[in-house]
């Protein structure tokens, strides 16, 4: 499918950011957009356009009944001028899957890759090129047909928005606080914990503000049977070194996302030569691995933190403190294995870069 690039004068192009030493995370956007709608069953006339408002009718489905999707990706630049997408066809096919969980039609990987890299292309310039800067790239797609009644949409709207950003925990690599959720829960069995869905983080919204008060950066959440085993935290999924052992919850559940970078850090850790298992694992366990020693390190993975190290834990009233809130080896060893394949500092062993130019 052909992709129309639609010109508007130099004269509306945005001012760049004049410095990358304070980019934030997701506060500033390129001028471009690509953006492709789906009526009559069929996705019709992918456009990268002037990045613009969107209109919907005040009845839109997704406004009233939150059918709505994205994902979370980067782009790197490297070295030798190159920008760099990491597995990008894991992020489509976790976007398709989203798609099934929410009712919603699926993207053909082909547009939309091929749309994303016509992109980026035609946005080069914006991406930043400060160590721990990348282009992030944040693909979405919402129910757009007027009309109230709960039902599926019959028309969609599928856009991408590029945003050059810093790290996503201002603190950059360092130990961050986690706030243990014991009431509230993100996701249950058989609901939409594996889907990337608005819902699922609009849920996670009032939680996020009591971590907040206790110095927190983020939410670890508790399974919603028990509320006694660890799952993930609000942005990123999480680990666990145990006893020797890496824990991560297991996707068995479906309460899960399923981590693009979960998953490369799971393959870094076994190519390793590290002990990993899917399992569930206990914040009884946890908690009580601090004080034992059991319980040497705790780092979180995603797109949008890449690695992070956890410091502490509050839960119960109380800080429980992780390895003299000091990064771990594995956490560091990771991390590193990690950016130094995206940033194209090291050959790729894996075949998860793709080039953009």
């Amino acid at each position: 499918m052909k992709i129309n690039i639609e010109s508007f004068p130099e004269t509306e192009l945005k001012q760049k950011y004049s410095s990358e030493d304070n980019l934030g995370f997701g506060k500033i956007f390129t001028d471009r957009m690509l953006v492709i709608e789906y009526k009559n069953g069929a996705w019709e006339d992918p456009t990268i356009k002037k990045y613009s408002p969107i209109t919907l009718d005040p009845s839109a489905i997704v406004l009233h009944y939150a059918q709505e999707i994205f994902e979370g990706q980067k782009a790197f630049s490297t070295p030798d001028g190159q920008i760099n997408l990491f597995r990008p066809d894991r992020n489509a096919a976790r976007f398709n899957s989203s798609a099934r969980r929410m009712m919603m039609p699926e993207v053909d990987p082909e547009i939309y890759l091929t749309g994303l890299k016509e992109l980026i292309k035609l946005e080069k310039d914006w991406a930043p090129k400060s160590p721990g800067t990348s282009l992030y790239i944040r693909p979405t797609m919402i129910g757009i047909e007027p009309g109230l009644g709960v039902r599926p949409s019959t028309d969609y709207l599928f856009y991408i928005i590029l945003s050059p950003s810093g790290p996503y925990f201002p603190e950059g690599f360092q130990c961050v606080k986690i706030f243990v959720s014991e009431f509230y829960i993100r996701a249950a069995p058989g609901g939409t914990g594996s889907a990337k869905t608005g819902g699922n983080y609009a849920a996670s919204l009032l939680v996020g503000g009591e971590a907040e008060n206790y110095g927190c950066s983020q939410v670890l959440w508790l399974d919603a049977i028990h509320k006694k085993y660890v799952e993930e935290v609000g942005a990123s999924n999480i680990f666990f070194v145990y006893d020797d052992v890496i824990y991560t919850a297991p996707l068995t559940s479906g309460t899960v996302l399923p981590g693009v970078t979960r998953d490369s850090t799971i393959q870094l850790a076994k190519d390793g030569g590290m002990t990993l298992k899917e399992e569930a694992l206990s914040i009884d366990e946890v908690i009580e691995g601090i004080y034992s020693g059991k319980t040497s390190e705790v780092f979180m993975s995603g797109t949008a933190a890449s690695i992070a190290p956890v410091g502490s834990l509050y839960y119960q009233n109380k800080e429980h403190i992780i390895n003299n809130f000091e990064i771990g080896d594995i956490s560091k060893k990771l991390y590193r294995q990690l950016t130094d394949i995206q940033y194209g500092k090291v050959e790729d062993p894996y075949g998860w870069i793709v080039r953009v130019m």
